[in-house]
């Protein structure tokens, strides 16, 4: 098993970032990989310790291909911290996986480090592209607007 750290640098303020991930429509318009969209009606975000955080990415070539997230939050610290617990089923192999989501601001850009796991090391490369490319279209979203 392994962890997945990644760190990227967004040209927008701290507070901006921290709604790309906590307001189910700016959820829906970044998450997941190129090629893949989440529907807007399955985007819950409950910003509290025990609250859910889920949502439905479908494929944009095939629509029927749909990963679900259905996560529990375990910490959530406003503007600073956000983890959740997603499993044991299917689509986690079997296994609880935390995804931790830490922001940090500095000269007006933000720093956003995500670090996830436990992850079976054949995911890693897979599920680090996918992240990059999520994050890429965060970064054009915000783009639009700072």
């Amino acid at each position: 098993m392994t962890e997945l750290v990644l760190t990227r640098h967004f040209a927008a303020p701290r507070t901006a970032v921290w709604a790309a991930f906590c307001e189910p429509e700016i959820i829906a318009q970044w998450w997941g990989p190129a090629g893949w969209g989440i529907k807007e009606s399955s985007v819950v975000l409950e910003p509290k310790v025990g609250g859910r955080h889920e949502l439905v990415m479908y494929q944009h070539q095939d629509p029927t291909q749909e990963v679900p997230l259905k996560a529990t939050i375990t910490e959530f610290d406003e503007y600073t911290c956000l983890v959740s617990a997603d499993g044991p089923h299917e689509m986690t192999l079997d296994l609880v996986i935390h995804t931790r989501i830490d922001l940090k601001e500095f000269a007006g850009q933000t720093i956003v480090t995500l670090t996830q796991g436990p992850l079976p090391r054949e995911v890693l490369a897979s599920s680090t592209a996918a992240w990059e490319s999520a994050f890429d279209k965060l970064t054009g979203l915000l783009g639009q607007f700072f």
